[in-house]
């Protein structure tokens, strides 16, 4: 009988919670939100645009031989005109993606971009070396989180888990990173060096970097599992 009462008390305690938060305009955001975005359009966003000059630096203060203007066509012989926007065509429609985790207020927000070795220039498969599968651009940021209904603001990141070997080989030193950073965590921010520098790439929803890093503030879609930011 206590054991009854017991749960009778649990339900009613937590049916009263629901109410006040619906009364408060509360709402449980936690879950996995996505967004998949076509080559054409990742290229046309002005941050994109803004992030691949024709020339870069690489940490070191020398020259990134190659740029992410270079790099992107050749990691996807499909996308060389989008990235000069030229093209008229719909774009690869799984081209990069972007996965949201929110769970009892902490967050994971993860950049990447999807490399098909079919696509590859075989030029980047001949330097491709030392065990990697393929090339490799992505970032998982985590940190704390907030919600108002559907609209969730990400703290700045604590951390930074880095999987970035943009060419799988030797020629990443070539690159705007320097080099290869796979499975690497950082905590402190950094204008200059990486990983720390990969903190930067933290606001908008492309992988861009950027000269401060601020919160963020998405909204989701619980139904269909999607969000937006802005």
């Amino acid at each position: 009988m206590k054991k009854v009462r017991k749960l009778l008390a649990i339900a009613l305690t937590a049916a009263t919670l629901g109410t006040l938060l619906t009364a408060c305009g509360g709402k449980d955001v936690s879950g996995t939100y996505t967004q998949t975005i076509d080559s054409k359009t990742y290229f046309s966003a002005q941050e994109v645009k803004n992030d691949m000059p024709e020339a870069e630096k690489r940490p070191d203060g020398s020259e990134a031989m190659v740029p992410f203007i270079r790099l992107f066509g050749m990691l996807d012989t499909r996308v060389g005109e989008d990235v000069a926007g030229t093209s008229s065509a719909a774009g690869v429609s799984d081209y990069y993606n972007v996965k949201l985790e929110l769970s009892g207020g902490k967050y994971k927000l993860t950049k990447s971009f999807n490399v098909d070795m079919d696509y590859v220039f075989d030029e980047v498969k001949g330097m491709m070396g030392g065990g990697a599968d393929k090339p490799t651009l992505s970032l998982t940021f985590s940190g704390a989180y907030t919600a108002k209904d559907s609209a969730v603001t990400l703290e700045v990141p604590t951390q930074v888990d880095a999987q970035i070997s943009p060419v799988a080989g030797m020629a990443d030193n070539y690159t705007r990173f320097g080099g290869t950073y796979m499975d690497v965590s950082e905590t402190t921010a950094d204008s200059e060096a990486f990983p720390g520098r990969f903190l930067h790439y933290f606001n908008t929803l492309y992988f861009v970097e950027s000269s401060s890093i601020s919160s963020m503030t998405v909204t989701v879609d619980k139904n269909a599992g999607t969000f937006s930011i802005g």
